[in-house]
């Protein structure tokens, strides 16, 4: 399929990022096909991602390899520039879904000239459960092309907004404008994933010189109590549950702080025992 850009409602170009999404990926193209090019950012998936777009009239590219692992660079959003014919991006993911009045919404927005980035709010699920969110936070994924700097990206960051305070436009935190966000985790893949970022998120801590405080601990397993307490006091049991498993990716990533600073690894460890053993069978 040869792409118009007179043929969509808007002047945005939806970039989803995706690896191995074949089971979710026909909801996306069903979403968002109607409001704009969709081209597929994807990491190198081995099933039908890249058959299922093509057929739908997406476009596929395979993501250059960054810097870092999960962390967008600013070589690979001029990769993306060089493709885009709108002046509007949607950065998204394979598990966020809009409902139709936030799409007519952006795409009023991407026909105007002061706003150049739009904060939209983001309501996810977790593990399954669709009766009550896990949380409601914010998320700058429409912005334009022009007014987004990627330079020193950190793990979950969408760039730096280049623009003014009085160009960004928060919409309201109502259900007619907010992502779904359907996060697909069980215990054996939170632990998985959530270990690589604790791993990022640390080696950006330790690159910066940013040291390992029991404060800082404190105050971020706090932060996270209270942010993941907000919503799943709903969720009963579950809730519980969520809110432990996030605390356990803070102290995650502030352990892995503290051994990075203090040279733990496996080997050093066994040097150590290797030491204390010596001394305990000298008599031997």
């Amino acid at each position: 399929m040869v792409y118009k850009k007179q043929d969509y409602m808007s002047n945005i170009t939806f970039v989803i990022f995706t690896y191995n999404e074949e089971k979710r990926l026909p909801f996306v193209l069903r979403n968002f096909s109607q409001y704009g090019r969709v081209c597929l950012m994807d990491d190198g998936s081995t099933d039908k991602t890249r058959q299922l777009a093509e057929s739908a009239g997406a476009t596929y590219f395979r993501r250059p390899s960054g810097l870092s692992a999960n962390v967008e660079t600013q070589e690979n959003f001029n990769f993306i520039k060089n493709f885009l014919d709108t002046e509007w991006v949607y950065w998204g993911f394979a598990d966020n879904i809009a409902p139709k009045t936030l799409l007519e919404k952006l795409t009023e927005i991407s026909r105007q000239e002061k706003i150049k980035q739009v904060m939209i709010p983001l309501y996810t699920y977790l593990w399954g459960n669709t009766n009550n969110y896990a949380l409601k936070s914010y998320a700058p994924f429409f912005f334009h092309r022009d007014f987004v700097d990627f330079t020193n990206n950190h793990i979950h960051g969408i760039g730096r907004f280049i623009g003014g305070k009085d160009q960004i436009l928060k919409l309201p935190n109502r259900e007619e404008y907010a992502l779904k966000h359907f996060s697909t985790y069980n215990e054996e893949k939170f632990l998985r994933n959530h270990m690589r970022y604790a791993e990022q998120e640390a080696q950006e801590k330790f690159r910066k010189g940013q040291k390992f405080g029991l404060w800082r601990l404190f105050k971020a397993v706090l932060g996270y109590t209270w942010i993941f307490s907000k919503q799943n006091y709903k969720n009963g049991k579950l809730g519980v549950l969520i809110i432990l498993n996030y605390v356990c990716y803070r102290i995650m990533s502030y352990t892995r702080l503290y051994e990075l600073e203090n040279n733990i690894t496996l080997e050093t460890i066994e040097a150590n025992y290797s030491k204390k053993k010596e001394e305990t069978l000298k008599e031997f």
